[in-house]
């Protein structure tokens, strides 16, 4: 059994929920969790490129299913969500759009947080790290076509292209930096949040290690941009800070009582 099928399974059995042999439920809104409704998210995912709410939703093992349990609840009420050290939002978007000027589909972010003078994107990976992604860019990604595009994120960029697949999905991530210089020009306080799931004993596995080595070289290589700040954490660091703000104390609960397995 392959460290994939692992994690799959240990996921099903701690959700307790009736599904087929692929861990997919026979409707969407049965993978959410209390707090979060259709009414909520449904719209959001609908206008997102990849028709998620009707197929890859349904699985428990989804890594929208897991962004959307996770802050779909602060869906209508963002401004009571805290979140890297933030608060007082007045929109939350999942699978929003966030074009680069490329033309093309635009990349989507999970969820996208947004004040007056601050956007947040976050890009959700639940066992997406665990395969290998080769990175990909098409030839439209090209120095002079991205004039809002920083040293230190080009050079990056040119590195990754050439780069054999990894557990890190850096071409995704650089994509979303883009896409952030490119919808927000004129905004200076972007964070753009890398959050992962990974199992209890991660430090079991050989593909968690080079994960985070790959993640590590990644924030080295763009420590000084200026523009996008970059961030990355797991949702355990998440859920642990939640439950000790008392509006947010009793959701983390139940993401923990869902998520938190060993494989």
């Amino acid at each position: 059994m392959t460290i994939v099928d692992r994690a799959k399974q240990a996921l099903w059995k701690k959700s307790g929920l009736k599904h087929d042999q692929k861990g997919y439920l026979a409707k969407p809104e049965m993978n959410l969790l209390l707090g979060v409704t259709p009414e909520m998210i449904k719209e959001d995912y609908e206008n997102g490129r990849g028709h998620e709410w009707e197929h890859k939703f349904r699985a428990i093992h989804s890594s929208a299913a897991l962004a959307a349990n996770t802050f779909g609840r602060w869906k209508n009420e963002p401004a009571r969500l805290m979140f890297a050290g933030h608060t007082g939002f007045d929109k939350l978007n999942l699978e929003a759009k966030c074009p680069t000027g490329l033309g093309g589909t635009p990349p989507h972010l999970d969820v996208l947080l947004a004040s007056t003078d601050t956007v947040i994107a976050i890009e959700s990976k639940l066992l997406e790290p665990l395969s290998l992604t080769k990175p990909k860019f098409s030839a439209s990604y090209s120095r002079e076509r991205l004039p809002l595009c920083e040293d230190s994120w080009w050079i990056l960029l040119e590195n990754v292209r050439q780069r054999p697949a990894s557990h890190l999905d850096a071409a995704q991530l650089i994509k979303h930096y883009l896409g952030l210089r490119h919808s927000y020009p004129g905004l200076n306080n972007i964070l753009l949040v890398y959050l992962f799931w990974k199992p209890l004993n991660a430090n079991e596995f050989g593909e968690y290690k080079r994960h985070a080595e790959e993640l590590e070289e990644f924030q080295s290589a763009i420590q000084h941009s200026n523009k996008v700040r970059f961030m990355a954490l797991d949702y355990l660091q998440l859920w642990d800070e939640w439950e000790k703000d008392r509006h947010m104390a009793e959701h983390a609960k139940l993401l923990k009582d869902r998520y938190c397995v060993e494989i």
